[in-house]
C-alpha cells in the first residue's frame, strides 16, 4: 500500500509540474492596476484560507477600500463569503483579475497559490507541514506542491488553534465560539450533542468541542459535502446538532431555525509586530 500511494504521489507531482509549466506558467505583459493579495497553503485542505481571507477582507474594508474577493466556483466558499456579506466573484481567477481590474481597491484571492499567471502577493498558512519531498504529496502525505515550488510566496504565517501549545508562537490562531442557534442561544457546556462536519481536517473542529461539550456522535464528511441530510436526519435523534459555520451556508433557512441547530463560528486572532 505504502508503494502503490508513493508511485500515486508521483503520478500526481509530474502532473503537478507539467501543470505549472505549461497552463499555469507566469504569462508575458501581463499587469494589473489592482493589486491582488492571495492566501494559499500548501495543504491539500483544512488550512484555514476562507475564514482568514474573510478577516483580511474585514481589516482591509475597515480602512475604507474597496474589496473584492475571489474564489473557485465549486465547494462552498462563495456562499460564505456572500453571508458574511462581502463582494464575491466565482470561476478563473486570472479570467476575473482581467475583468474586474481597476474596479476595486483591492482584490483578494481565496487560494490559487499554483496559478502562477496571478502575480500575486502571496501570504501562505502553514501547519507546520514539511512539503519537502514526495513523501509529503497527496495521496502520500497531505500537501498539493513543494516548498521549492514557490518562491513568489513573499509571507509565511505560522496557524494554530487556540488550545494547542503551538498557539504561544503562532502568527494567527483560529479559536472556535460558542455555538449558537438562529434565536441567539448558546448552547449550554457540557450539553451532550451530535457534532457534524464536512471540512478537511474536522478533527480540530471535534477536538475543540470536547473541550467543552461531551459528543454523543461524530458524523465526519469529507471537505464540502453537502450535510444537509445528514442534519436533517440527526436533528431527529433528539440531542442539540453543533455544524461549522461553512457547512451551515448550504442548509436551508427552515432548518437552521431548528433551536436544536447550533452554528460554530471561528474567530481569527493575529498576531501584530
Amino acid at each position: 500500500m505504502n508503494f502503490l500511494s508513493l508511485f500515486a504521489a508521483a503520478l500526481w507531482r509530474l502532473g503537478y509540474l507539467a501543470d505549472s509549466k505549461t497552463r499555469l506558467a507566469p504569462k508575458k505583459n501581463i499587469n494589473f492596476a489592482t493589486p491582488l493579495l492571495g492566501v494559499g497553503s500548501l495543504l491539500a485542505g483544512g488550512a484555514g484560507k476562507t475564514p482568514y481571507t474573510a478577516f483580511l477582507a474585514e481589516q482591509i474594508k475597515s480602512q475604507g477600500f474597496k474589496t473584492a474577493i475571489l474564489c473557485k466556483n465549486t465547494g462552498d466558499e462563495n456562499l460564505w463569503f456572500a453571508k458574511k456579506g462581502f463582494e464575491v466573484f466565482c470561476g478563473n481567477r486570472l479570467r476575473l483579475c482581467k475583468e474586474l481590474d481597476g474596479k476595486f481597491d483591492i482584490l483578494i484571492s481565496d487560494d490559487g497559490l499554483e496559478d502562477r499567471r496571478l502575480n500575486a502577493f502571496w501570504i501562505c498558512l502553514t501547519w507546520g507541514e514539511r512539503a519537502k519531498s514526495l513523501q509529503d504529496i497527496i495521496p502520500h502525505g497531505n500537501c498539493r506542491s513543494l516548498w521549492k515550488d514557490h518562491p513568489e510566496i513573499a509571507c509565511i504565517k505560522k496557524c494554530a488553534m487556540e488550545w494547542e501549545e503551538e498557539a504561544k508562537t503562532a502568527d494567527v490562531v483560529f479559536a472556535m465560539k460558542p455555538p449558537v442557534n438562529a434565536n441567539g442561544d448558546v448552547l449550554q457546556a457540557n450539553s451532550e450533542i451530535i457534532a457534524l462536519a464536512g471540512i478537511a481536517r474536522s478533527q480540530r473542529f471535534f477536538s475543540g468541542l470536547q473541550r467543552d461539550y461531551s459528543i454523543a456522535k461524530k458524523i465526519d464528511c469529507w471537505d464540502h459535502f453537502n450535510v444537509l441530510k445528514k442534519a436533517e436526519n440527526a436533528l431527529k435523534l433528539g440531542l442539540p446538532v453543533v455544524v461549522t459555520e461553512k457547512n451551515a451556508v448550504r442548509l436551508t433557512p427552515q432548518l437552521l431555525e431548528k433551536k436544536n441547530l447550533f452554528v460554530c463560528e471561528l474567530a481569527v486572532r493575529e498576531k501584530r509586530l
